[in-house]
């Protein structure tokens, strides 16, 4: 069976402080780029894992491969870990782990929760609020 992982290791000659993913260059503290690489790690020690086996075709290691690394995209829940889940779906994408009609669906559920973080309430100082409604102002008394 042919090797199909993907490096996430640093390439020759490459600058101080980046790292090659799939021909590109990040530096290694942008944390979408830290989400991807996690992700990739997960893809390429379930591709090995499976591949090692002899029972095991190519099309099913790279299954195994791709579930696993949807399971290390980050959860759904906080701005930060919404924002790495959009760009590890972005990823997995470009090089073809998942189609793209999949990961539609993947960004429009992350496009609901980021509405839903965007749209929580502001939280309170602590003081109760005032009951009823509030104290007219005096420009709405001299109508």
């Amino acid at each position: 069976m042919a090797n199909s992982a993907v490096s996430t290791d640093t390439a020759p000659g490459a600058p101080e402080g980046t790292s090659v993913l799939a021909g590109t260059t990040a530096p290694k503290d942008d944390p979408g780029y830290k989400a991807i690489v996690r992700c990739m790690r997960a893809w390429n020690y379930a591709y090995k894992k499976k591949a090692a086996d002899e029972d095991t075709t190519d099309y099913q290691a790279k299954q195994a491969a791709n579930q696993a690394y949807l399971r290390a995209t980050p959860p759904l829940a906080g701005y930060k870990n919404i924002c790495d889940f959009i760009a590890c779906i972005n990823f997995a994408c470009m090089i073809d782990l998942i189609s793209p009609i999949k990961a539609q669906q993947y960004l429009a559920n992350a496009k609901i929760a980021i509405s839903a973080v965007c749209h929580q309430p502001k939280s309170s100082t602590g003081e109760p609020r005032p009951l009823g409604r509030p104290p007219k102002s005096s420009a709405a008394e001299e109508k």
